[in-house]
């Protein structure tokens, strides 16, 4: 079949770079000091390697005095004069497009992608590849269902296109791996209406063998598996007719693109309807050959892979790497290692105490201790040098002399009325074990810090519909009382009562700091509101309809950015929610 010959190729090829990569890891500073020698040496006679005596350095040393560590702001002036059409600033080849990132509402960032960095990118990409296929060989069998974004969403003042680097990806695939591998039409991920891409994706997706999903945003995954159930009838009529009917309606030119996956077929109509009729329509049942499921599973991520089981089964999760518009940080080696990619751009890190120092500490991959955070700061071929992304990566452990890192958070993402310093990942971390522990789920959550009447957090919490908690939602929040060490609640009420006065608890697991502020009355116990239901999709639309990536539609577990507070505070339940737990005994309370 040609199909297996192409994953046959795709393996050779990936052979080459994974072996190159595991000669780079018993070695990892030469390699490391090879690839920055080479990317200085490509951009010397730029302005920026100009003004920074590119032709000068010898050494890493060199470069770390000549070099200072910046931010996206300090490298916009240049960013915006490249955008502008001048050539030669940050790189001698002009970029090729600019990958658009932002913080989900803040303004875009313009990273530039070079010829050269994309070649950087796809070392990554293909030695992963290589393992994922290694790890789980019958992925070979069917097809692979990536959900990218488009690869230009406009144009500079030059006329470079703009837009997302994965699209950009996704478009440059030769035809014959889109064909065996990769079917679906680029033109599917350029539908503007949120609902019609999501159905059109389930259209053409249900008539194919899937072995691997594969995408940056674990949330995206679970919205595909919703869809799935909420237009299960009408997608079978479509497949039973061999007819595409989107909620909404989309361009011709798009329509006409989707119509070879669009075929009737009857009897694939017959197995999803018989599905359908026994209440199992649900991804697992769907693609019965599915192997593995590729996308961010660390930090925050973690939240949405806990629903994954409801919706997959024992389907195994494997990390799809870290990486960003930026840069690509790791190669996954199996589900759960991530190596640093020595091949892919140069790589220095920062420990994250001193991050606010005057001169900061900044080590080589070879200098890491196993434990510890890290900033990470990139130099790439896309002419980013020394490069603050402002993520906080930590080492795991090692393979051969390199560093495996997984990521933590955004830094500066620390939350301290009182020197508890609470960080996401334990916010996260700590709403997985509560809600582990209670048996329930819901669809978004967020932590809020709030000054008065005494400092304290309010838990921001999105119900799942038929759950106890939307039901306490309903019968009008709070009616019930704690009922002492027992952790049980009479009335539906007591269920968000009970939500916080756990969660109170645990986040004192998981910073014995906030414990220990808790219990001098530094900070008052946490309390909860509760948001709309559906809010969190309606806000995924809402990014979606301004051209935010689906990848970028992150919103922090912990004190999100003033205009995403804003939002979700217009769909916070009326103030019935009002009971606080301090007046009943209990260590919660419900804030008004």
């Amino acid at each position: 079949m040609l199909r297996g010959l192409i994953y046959k190729t795709i393996k050779l090829f990936g052979s080459a770079e994974a072996k190159a990569l595991e000669r780079a890891t018993h070695d990892p500073l030469k390699a490391q000091n090879d690839h920055l020698n080479s990317i200085l040496k490509q951009n010397q006679a730029t302005q920026f390697g100009s003004e920074h005596g590119f032709a000068s350095i010898k050494s890493i040393a060199d470069f770390q005095r000549a070099v200072p560590v910046r931010s996206y702001e300090e490298f916009s002036p240049y960013i915006d004069r490249m955008c502008h059409g001048e050539k030669g600033i940050l790189t001698k080849e002009d970029p090729v497009m600019f990958a658009t990132t932002s913080g989900t509402t803040s303004a875009q960032k313009f990273i530039p992608i070079t010829g050269s960095y994309i070649k950087e990118f796809r070392r990554a990409s293909v030695a992963t590849g290589y393992h994922l296929i290694n790890n789980f060989p019958g992925v070979t069998a069917g097809y692979v269902l990536p959900v990218v974004s488009p690869a230009e969403e406009g144009r500079t003042p030059c006329g470079t296109p703009y837009g997302a680097i994965s699209g950009h990806l996704y478009q440059s695939e030769p035809a014959i791996v889109k064909s065996c591998v990769t079917p679906l039409p680029y033109d599917v991920y350029l539908i503007r209406d949120y609902e019609s891409r999501y159905y059109a994706l389930l259209r053409t997706a249900l008539n194919l063998p899937l072995s691997v999903l594969y995408t940056m945003n674990p949330s995206t995954i679970l919205m595909l598996a919703r869809r799935l159930e909420r237009y299960g009838p009408q997608l079978v009529k479509d497949i039973y007719d061999g007819t595409l009917t989107t909620p909404n309606e989309i361009p011709q030119e798009i329509r006409q693109s989707l119509s070879r996956l669009c075929k009737a077929d009857k009897e694939r109509a017959r197995e999803l309807e018989a599905l359908i009729n026994r209440g199992q329509l649900i991804p697992k049942n769907v693609w019965m050959n599915l192997q593995t499921i590729c996308c961010w599973t660390r930090a925050a991520a973690s939240f949405y892979i806990a629903d994954f089981p409801q919706y997959f089964g024992d389907v195994p999760v494997c990390d799809i790497s870290y990486a960003a518009s930026e840069g690509r940080g790791t190669v996954t080696l199996s589900p759960d290692k991530q190596v640093l990619s020595l091949r892919s751009h140069f790589f220095e890190f920062i420990p994250e105490e001193e991050i606010e120092s005057v001169n900061p500490q900044v080590l080589t991959c070879d200098q890491l201790t196993v434990g510890r955070n890290y900033y990470i700061l990139f130099t790439t071929s896309g002419g980013l040098y020394r490069y603050n992304i402002n993520d906080v990566v930590k080492v795991v452990g090692y393979h051969n002399q390199a560093p495996l890192i997984e990521f933590q958070y955004k830094g500066g993402n620390v939350c301290s009325f009182t020197g508890e310093k609470i960080t996401e990942l334990q916010v996260t971390e700590a709403m997985k074990r509560v809600l582990g522990e209670m048996s329930q789920k819901v669809a978004f959550f967020t932590l809020i810090p709030q000054f008065r009447p005494n400092p304290h957090y309010v838990l921001w919490v999105e119900p799942i519909s038929g759950t106890l908690l939307e039901q306490c939602a309903d019968s009008g929040n709070g009616n019930g009382h704690g009922n002492g060490d027992n952790g049980k609640g009479h009335g539906e009420g007591s269920v968000s009562l009970e939500l916080a006065r756990r969660f109170d608890r645990e986040l004192g697991h998981q910073n014995i700091e906030y414990k220990s502020k808790r219990e001098s009355d530094r900070l008052d116990e946490v309390a909860i509101r509760l948001v709309e239901p559906g809010s969190y999709e309606a806000f995924r639309q809402l990014m979606t309809s301004r051209g935010v990536p689906d990848a970028q539609i992150k919103v922090s577990h912990l004190n999100p950015k003033a205009e995403i507070r804003q939002y979700f505070e217009l769909r916070l339940l009326a103030a019935k929610v009002n009971q606080s737990l301090s007046n009943t005994g209990d260590h919660g309370r419900i804030s008004q």
